[in-house]
């Protein structure tokens, strides 16, 4: 029972971890047990968002892979640059594993949330979902920005490196920052995309944040009104089956007595 009840509110655990590494990820200096605090928020997510895509709490090995790996490359980037090894490549492999464990965390929470009751625990994941839009988003940026330095433009630096300055650590914050003031279409114009790539991305971004807002609550208030609805007639039909049952214990009392 305790473990039923905990796994039907599992989108607060991570909404609250997903939460944490966008808003407080991005606040922290970055020294070594910075890093080391970034990747364990990196982590949780990752694993919170592992179970909320499972089945009653059970985990699927699939996603303890994924989750590992990710949570392993994310680790390993942070000392990219001091490996014998090409970083751009390192960066792709880590940001591809994020996106594509982000979008389809995303996409089988979304159709958990578009359907069924609605309640409180569902209007939480789609807060995630819209959350977990902004990372994979920013994943997406990151990938852009890893192949061409000069993607984006920071309208605030008067040097033209700030692609070639931005190291693992400091590249998440930005692009994170960049990437759900897209989605939100806030557009403050400190950062810009500057490449035909970057900006169909970006494009993409805030069409794709106007439509998930639009779509999913035309169809949360459907199904909230779908559900009062069959509550509402549900009543009637009892009222009408414990009349008909009081009628005929009553003539069944009135046929004995008259005996």
């Amino acid at each position: 029972m305790k473990n039923s009840r905990l796994y039907s509110k599992r989108y607060f655990a991570l909404l609250a971890s997903i939460l944490a590494l966008t808003i407080l990820a991005p606040l922290v200096e970055h020294g070594f047990w910075a890093r080391m605090i970034v990747g364990s928020m990196m982590f949780v997510a990752l694993w919170t968002g592992s179970v909320a895509v499972s089945t009653k709490g059970n985990v699927s090995v699939g996603w303890i892979i994924l989750a590992t790996l990710a949570s392993f490359l994310w680790a390993v980037g942070f000392f990219a640059e001091s490996l014998p090894i090409n970083s751009v490549y390192l960066h792709y492999a880590t940001y591809s594993v994020l996106l594509l464990f982000f979008a389809n965390v995303g996409r089988l929470m979304l159709e958990d949330i578009l359907q069924g009751e609605v309640n409180l625990n569902r209007i939480c994941g789609g807060v995630c979902v819209f959350i977990l839009i902004g990372l994979c988003f920013a994943m997406l940026h990151m990938i852009v920005a890893a192949g061409d330095p000069h993607a984006y433009r920071d309208n605030l630096e008067t040097s033209n490196n700030f692609g070639d300055a931005l190291s693992h650590e400091y590249r998440y914050p930005i692009f994170v920052y960049f990437s759900f003031c897209t989605l939100s279409t806030v557009g403050y114009g400190d950062i810009v995309p500057v490449t035909r790539l970057a900006r169909s991305c970006s494009m993409m971004e805030a069409v794709t944040g106007q439509l998930y807002l639009a779509i999913l609550v035309a169809r949360l208030v459907g199904l909230h009104i779908a559900g009062t609805a069959s509550k509402s007639q549900s009543v009637p039909e009892i009222v009408e089956v414990e009349t008909a049952e009081t009628d005929e214990k009553r003539k069944q009392l009135e046929a004995a007595l008259t005996k």
